[in-house]
């Protein structure tokens, strides 16, 4: 018998842990620690492979018109994608109605002043150590973006070519170092779906219960319709095959609710399952992560439709278009870990003037919500950088279409 894959072990260890938390009940809280020691190593992780996979896949670049193509031809895909997914949030809200004959007890008010362009100004980084010691990811993609670049201008000189080698090499140890961490893959993950399970697992979820529905909904739709369309007429791909090819980190990404903690796992099969060359996955893997968010493009209009049907707040044609773009702008400003969606429903609820009240009674539940949220974001990086891939001709489709 061949030896059993990490993917499968995942999957058993999620299975098991769900099974357990139903059974063990509330006090299985006492292994939440291991789940997150888990989450710590990965997200150890996080910071230096961004900053050292986004530079020397920029810096590897000789031809700086190659970046241009490859940065092009994912933000069309992701422009598209996202105003599609956006659109679905609001159809499904439409049809299944979940805020119709609900009445949600009123809660305090969260106070929340966001600007939208200094929040854009703000991804660039004025003092780089802080952006690292802070986590501030996006900051962290921009300066290694221009560290990258640089280095690229630099590669005929010595100086350059030994700055080329560090980023390489830097890659080189966290692509190592994920490797030992994902060993303990398993274990983490039955720890993470146990405690889930174990205390929220007799939630009883009422009207709420319709807005996991229509989320469930919409998110199922981008899944099973739209991905495959574009993988099979675009890519000219098997979606089948490409959902067996990235499984495991859609296992990852559910179940540890992180698209940022996902990030080693996504590009390990993307470029050795998937068959996309390792410059495309190192270029488009970290700022996917953090700007490519389509459940999140479909799950912020649902909650701004949420809130007009349980207050009878009536919304114009011009407020849909406006939801539907915001809900793409509020996707790429939301962090990719664990409830970072939270904030944001509670910006768009406040730039849409409707009630907060919804916004603690999203959070109350939101870790159902978060975990197929954070699997379909990591598909969508994915698929993108298999359309990418497919567009530029380079998607080896040999190893794509490789039996795993």
């Amino acid at each position: 018998m061949r030896k059993l894959g990490l993917p499968y072990k995942i999957l058993i260890g999620m299975a098991l842990g769900a099974i357990t938390g139903f059974i063990v009940g509330p006090s299985i809280e006492a292994i939440a620690p291991l789940g997150t020691v888990f989450l710590r190593l990965l997200r150890m992780t996080i910071i230096p492979l961004i900053f050292f996979s986004v530079a020397s896949g920029v810096a590897s670049v000789a031809n700086l018109n190659r970046l241009k193509k490859v940065g092009s031809t994912f933000i069309y895909y992701w422009a598209i994608a996202s105003l599609l997914a956006a659109a679905t949030g609001i159809v499904w809200t439409l049809i299944i109605s979940p805020g119709v004959g609900i009445s949600l007890p009123a809660a305090e008010s969260m106070e929340v002043d966001v600007d939208l362009l200094d929040s854009v100004i703000s991804w660039i980084p004025d003092n780089v150590p802080k952006a690292f010691a802070d986590g501030n990811i996006i900051q962290i993609i921009v300066f290694a973006l221009f560290a990258g670049i640089t280095a690229a201008l630099l590669a005929q000189t010595e100086p350059g070519k030994r700055l080329i080698e560090l980023f390489e090499a830097g890659n080189n140890l966290m692509g190592r170092m994920v490797g030992i961490i994902l060993n303990v893959a398993p274990y983490g993950v039955f720890a993470l779906m146990a405690n889930v399970t174990g205390t929220l697992g007799t939630i009883v979820l009422k009207g709420i219960g319709k807005l996991l529905l229509t989320q469930y909904a919409a998110y199922a739709t981008v899944l099973i319709v739209f991905y495959p369309i574009i993988l099979r007429f675009l890519a000219n791909v098997n979606p089948i095959q490409h959902y067996r090819n990235i499984f495991p980190a859609m296992v990852m990404a559910f179940s540890t609710q992180s698209s940022s903690g996902t990030i080693p796992v996504t590009m390990e099969c993307t470029k050795k399952r998937a068959g996309v060359p390792d410059d495309i996955v190192d270029l488009i893997t970290a700022p996917a992560a953090t700007i490519n968010m389509h459940a999140c493009a479909a799950e912020m209009p649902i909650y701004a439709l949420f809130a007009s049907q349980i207050y009878g707040i009536p919304l114009s044609p011009f407020d849909f278009i406006i939801i539907c773009i915001l809900g793409v702008i509020m996707a790429a400003g939301v962090a990719g870990v664990p409830g970072g969606g939270i904030m944001m429903s509670a910006v768009l609820l406040q730039i849409m003037g409707l009630p907060l009240d919804i916004v603690p009674w999203i959070a109350g539940v939101y870790v159902l919500i978060d975990m197929p949220n954070t699997m379909l974001n990591v598909t969508g990086d994915t698929v993108g950088m298999v359309y990418t891939a497919a567009k530029l001709g380079e998607l080896d489709r040999e190893t794509f279409d490789s039996p795993k």
